[in-house]
C-alpha cells in the first residue's frame, strides 16, 4: 500500500471515531450566552452556529444582550454558568509532506455579558493546549448608551471591529481557516494582519440598519514606550433578517520592525454578505501598502469569496476562494491563491464536527491539507 493510500485509510478511520464520539455527546446543554436569556435556541441569533444573522449583530453590537433587555445583576441572583462558557475544540490534521497530526487543540473560555443597563464585558481566553500557552484574545468593557435600536458605543480594551466579527473572523468561527487576506502579511518583517486586535478605545454610533466605529489605539508589535497610535474606521449597513450587510474598512498604522526601523501602513477593504435562508455568501476585497525602510512601497492587496449552502437540517457545505498578493522589496510579488472545501455537521446546539480540504499554491508550490475538528460548547 502506497503513502497517498496509507493517508487516506489513516484519516478515515479517525473521522469514523470522531463521528461515533460525537454521536455520544450529551444534548441538553446551552452556551451562557443562550442560558442567560432564558435558554432560547441558537437559531435565534445564528443562521448557523456561527454565522450571525440580524438579531445576532445586534445583540453583538449591544453589549450582548438583546434590545430592551434589562440587566439588574445582582450578588444574589448572579449565575456563573449565565456568564461563562467553554469551548473545546481537538483536531486530527494531515498536511502534504508534513504528516498527520492529532491534537488536543484550544480550549477557549468565554466570559462576560451586562453588568447593568450601560456596561457589558467580555472576555476571550484562549488555552492552546499543545504548547501549554495561554492567550488572551478578545477583552473589553463595552458601553452602550440605550438599550433601543439607536445608541452610542465604546469599548475600552483589546478588540476586533464588529465588521469582522460579525462577518468572517470573528472567534469561534464557521469555518476552520480564516481567508488569505484576512490573516497575511506584507513581505518586510511587518506583523500587521487585518484581523489583529487593536489595544485602545472605540467609539461608535448606531441608527438601526447603519453602524459607524473609529478605533483608536496600539497596534500589534506595539507597547506602551510607543506614541504612535493606530486608527481604524469602520461603517456597516445592515439589510433584512437574515443577517445581510456591507461595509467599509480602513486602517492606518505603524509597526516597528527589526533594527527599529519604522513601517507605515494602509490598509482598506469592503466586506459584505448576502444571506437567504439556505445559502449565504461572504466576501471581501483588501488593499493597501507598506512603506519599506528601503523606501519602496509594498503593496498587499487579495479577495475572497465564500459559499455556504444548507444541505439538511444540519449541516451544511461551503466552498471558498482565496487570493493573496504581496509585493517583495527586491522586486516582483509573492501569489497566494487556492480553494477551500468543507463540510460542517451540527448534530445538537452545543456540538459541531467539520471535515475541510484545502489546497493553496504559493508561487507554484502547492500545500494540500485535510482537518477534522470537533466544537463542544458548554
Amino acid at each position: 500500500m502506497g503513502t497517498g493510500h496509507r493517508f487516506i485509510s489513516f484519516t478515515a478511520l479517525a473521522m469514523l471515531l470522531f463521528i461515533t464520539l460525537f454521536l455520544m455527546l450529551p444534548a441538553d446543554a446551552v452556551p451562557a450566552f443562550s442560558r442567560r436569556a432564558g435558554g432560547v435556541s441558537c437559531n435565534m441569533c445564528h443562521w448557523h452556529q456561527n454565522a450571525l444573522n440580524a438579531t445576532g449583530k445586534q445583540y453583538l453590537q449591544s453589549g450582548v444582550r438583546l434590545p430592551g433587555e434589562q440587566a439588574d445583576v445582582t450578588a444574589s441572583d448572579f449565575k456563573v454558568g449565565d456568564y461563562a462558557s467553554l469551548v473545546l475544540a481537538p483536531n486530527l490534521s494531515a498536511v502534504e509532506h508534513d504528516g498527520t497530526v492529532f491534537s488536543a487543540g484550544d480550549a477557549v473560555l468565554w466570559l462576560g455579558g451586562p453588568v447593568d443597563n450601560l456596561f457589558s464585558a467580555l472576555a476571550e481566553v484562549e488555552f492552546k493546549i499543545d504548547d501549554e500557552e495561554v492567550e488572551v484574545e478578545e477583552v473589553y468593557v463595552h458601553f452602550v448608551s440605550d438599550l433601543g435600536n439607536n445608541y452610542f458605543s465604546a469599548r475600552f480594551g483589546q478588540f476586533q471591529p464588529f465588521l469582522f466579527l460579525s462577518n468572517v473572523s470573528g472567534p469561534p468561527r464557521i469555518t476552520l481557516s480564516r481567508p488569505e487576506v484576512m490573516s497575511g502579511r506584507a513581505t518586510n518583517d511587518n506583523t500587521f494582519r487585518p484581523r489583529n486586535r487593536l489595544r485602545g478605545i472605540e467609539l461608535g454610533a448606531v441608527d438601526g440598519p447603519l453602524a459607524g466605529y473609529v478605533g483608536l489605539g496600539n497596534g500589534t508589535g506595539q507597547n506602551a514606550s510607543d506614541n504612535h497610535m493606530d486608527v481604524y474606521v469602520t461603517v456597516e449597513r445592515a439589510f433584512g433578517t437574515q443577517g445581510s450587510s456591507i461595509g467599509a474598512w480602513a486602517y492606518w498604522g505603524e509597526a516597528v520592525l527589526t533594527g527599529g526601523f519604522r513601517d507605515s501602513f494602509e490598509r482598506y477593504g469592503v466586506i459584505g454578505n448576502y444571506t437567504a435562508q439556505k445559502t449565504r455568501a461572504v466576501g471581501g476585497l483588501l488593499f493597501g501598502d507598506n512603506e519599506d525602510p528601503g523606501g519602496a512601497d509594498l503593496d498587499n492587496d487579495g479577495w475572497f469569496l465564500e459559499i455556504d449552502q444548507r444541505v439538511g437540517v444540519d449541516t451544511v457545505a461551503y466552498f471558498r476562494w482565496d487570493e493573496f498578493n504581496r509585493d517583495l522589496a527586491a522586486g516582483g510579488e509573492r501569489e497566494t491563491d487556492g480553494p477551500t472545501l468543507g463540510i460542517s455537521w451540527t448534530p445538537t446546539e452545543l456540538s459541531r464536527f467539520t471535515i475541510e480540504a484545502q489546497s493553496l499554491d504559493t508561487d507554484g508550490t502547492d500545500v494540500d491539507s485535510i482537518v477534522v475538528e470537533m466544537h463542544l460548547a458548554i
